[in-house]
C-alpha cells in the first residue's frame, strides 16, 4: 500500500465534489484520471458500485486500476460468454464490490436483476464515456435510464460530453436528474435551445442550429453537479502541437477524384464505383483521397499511395508514433510499407481481443514497437500510449469523440516530451472541410465545457 501514489490534487478534488451528491457530471478531459477520482469516491463508501463502460476499457482501465490503486477491493468485469448462467451472474455481483458492464449489457441487466435482490447492496452507478447513451430512441439509452432508476448516486463521465452538439446532453442529463434541470421532453428542450433552418437544395431537410445565449443558458442549469479539470491546467504537461500538413493531389488521383465528385461514379478497372447519396459520395471521396477504394465486390482498388509514403517517413523521422486510419485498405497499404522500410509496428482495431491489445500496449510502452496503427472506433478510450510523441491522421473522421479522445493517447499524465498531432490533408479537397467541421464542433464544445468550470 505504501508504493501505491497519492491522489492528484485535482482528483482529490473531483472525489471530494462527487462524493455527497446524488447527480454528477464529470467533464475533465482525457488524461486526468478520472477512473481514479471516481475509484477514490467508491473507496469512501460502504455500498457496492456498478460501472457501466465501454468493453475495450473494462479490464485494461477499470479492473487494472482497481488493482494497481485500491487492491483491497474486489473488481470484476462481466463476461459475456456466461450471460446465460445464473449462477455466474449471482456470484459476479454478491463477490465483488465493483461490477464492470459494457454499455450494451444494460438490456441484460434489467433482466438479470427483475425481480431479484442482486443490486440491493449497490447504490453508485458510474456510466463512463456517457455519450454512448446520448441518443434516447436507443435500446441501450432507454435500458440505461431505467437501470439508473435503482441508484442513489449517479456519476457520468466523459471528456467530450458533446460530440455532435449541444442536444446531446439533454439524455445524459435526464438520467443523472429524471428531467430536473433540462426538463422532461428531449422535444420542449430542443425547441427551447434550437431553431429550425431550411437546408439542402429544395429546402426540404430541417436542421436544428442552437440559438444565441442557449450554450450559457444549459451551462447554468448544469453547473451545480459538473465538475471540469483541464489536464494542462492541473498538471505540468509539456508543449502540444497540432499541425496540418497539405499535400498536392497527385494527378491521376485529382482525376478520379474530380470524376467522382461530379458524377458519383468513377471508371476503374472496367468497373463502374457509384455512390447512391451525398453521405456516400462523402465516404467515396475521402477514401479515394487516402489512396485506395473499395470496389462494388468489396475487394481493395489501389490507387495511389503518396500519403502513406508521407506517413512512413513522418514516422522514420520520429522515435515512437501513433497512425490513425479508417478503414482496411489503409491498414494494408500503410503494413506494406512499414515491413517494407523494417519499421516495427502492431494494429490496435475493433478485432483484436482484449488479452493481446493489453499486451500491445505494454510492448509499446516497452519500446518494442515503433508505431501502431490504430482505427479511432476501437482504442479511442482508456489507452495509455505515452511512450509516443506524435499522433498522425491518414484521413480524418467525421466523429468529434473519437478525434478528440484519440489525440489523447499519448497527451496524458506520464508524458514527460513536447508532442504533436498531424493531420495529412490533399488541398481542395473533402478532407479539409472535415477537418474544419471537427475544429467547429470542438470550440462549440469548449464554450461550454468553459462556461461550466466557471
Amino acid at each position: 500500500m505504501n508504493n501505491i501514489p497519492p491522489l492528484f490534487k485535482h482528483q482529490k478534488e473531483t472525489a471530494d465534489f462527487i462524493e455527497p451528491k446524488l447527480s454528477t457530471f464529470c467533464t475533465s478531459t482525457p488524461g486526468t484520471g478520472k477512473t481514479r477520482s471516481m475509484l477514490e469516491v467508491h473507496d469512501r463508501t460502504p455500498n457496492k458500485t456498478l460501472v457501466i463502460a465501454p468493453k475495450t476499457i473494462l479490464e485494461a482501465v477499470w479492473c487494472e486500476d482497481v488493482r494497481t490503486f485500491y487492491p483491497d477491493h474486489n473488481c470484476e468485469a462481466f463476461n459475456r460468454k456466461y450471460q446465460k448462467d445464473p449462477h455466474y451472474i449471482k456470484g459476479l455481483f454478491d463477490t465483488n464490490d465493483i461490477v464492470v458492464i459494457n454499455h450494451d449489457a444494460a438490456t441484460d441487466l434489467l433482466k438479470w436483476t427483475k425481480g431479484t435482490h442482486l443490486l440491493d447492496d449497490y447504490n453508485r452507478l458510474i456510466i463512463d464515456e456517457f455519450t454512448a447513451i446520448k441518443n434516447r430512441t436507443a435500446i441501450r439509452s432507454k435500458s440505461t435510464n431505467k437501470l439508473a432508476q435503482q441508484f442513489e448516486f449517479k456519476t457520468l463521465l466523459s471528456g467530450s460530453p458533446t460530440p455532435n452538439g449541444l442536444l446531446d446532453i439533454w439524455h445524459p442529463a435526464l438520467i443523472l436528474d429524471g428531467g430536473e434541470r433540462l426538463g422532461y421532453n428531449f422535444f420542449d428542450f430542443r425547441n427551447a435551445i434550437c431553431q429550425p433552418v431550411a437546408k439542402g437544395k429544395y429546402k426540404t431537410f430541417v436542421e436544428w442550429e442552437v440559438i444565441d445565449g442557449a450554450i450559457e443558458e444549459v451551462a447554468h442549469l448544469l453547473r451545480d453537479i459538473t465538475i471540469r479539470h483541464e489536464l494542462e491546467q492541473v498538471v505540468d504537461m509539456p508543449e502540444r502541437i497540432y499541425r496540418t500538413m497539405t499535400l498536392t493531389m497527385p494527378s491521376p488521383l485529382r482525376k478520379q477524384y474530380e470524376q467522382m465528385k461530379a458524377t458519383a461514379i468513377l471508371e476503374l478497372q472496367g468497373e463502374n464505383i457509384s455512390a447512391v447519396n451525398a453521405a456516400v459520395l462523402g465516404n467515396k471521396l475521402l477514401q479515394i483521397a487516402s489512396g485506395s477504394l473499395y470496389g462494388n465486390d468489396g475487394a481493395i482498388r489501389k490507387l495511389h499511395d503518396d500519403k502513406y509514403q508521407i506517413a512512413t517517413q513522418l514516422v522514420k523521422e520520429r522515435d515512437h508514433s501513433l497512425i490513425f486510419y479508417q478503414w482496411r485498405h489503409q491498414h494494408h497499404a500503410l503494413s506494406e510499407l512499414l515491413s517494407k522500410e523494417k519499421i516495427s509496428f502492431e494494429s490496435i482495431n475493433g478485432d483484436t481481443p482484449q488479452d493481446k491489445r493489453g499486451q500491445i500496449v505494454q510492448d509499446f510502452q516497452n519500446s518494442k514497437y515503433q508505431t501502431l496503427l490504430i482505427q479511432p472506433a476501437a482504442a479511442a478510450h482508456g489507452l495509455t500510449l505515452t511512450r509516443s510523441t506524435t499522433s498522425i491522421w491518414v484521413s480524418p473522421t467525421f466523429n468529434l469523440e473519437h478525434f478528440v479522445q484519440a489525440n489523447y493517447r499519448d497527451y496524458r499524465i506520464g508524458q514527460k516530451k513536447r508532442s504533436e498531432v498531424i493531420m495529412l490533408k490533399y488541398a481542395n479537397s473533402l478532407e479539409g472541410k472535415v477537418y474544419n467541421n471537427l475544429q467547429g464542433k470542438i470550440q462549440s464544445q469548449t464554450k461550454l465545457l468553459e462556461i461550466l468550470k466557471t
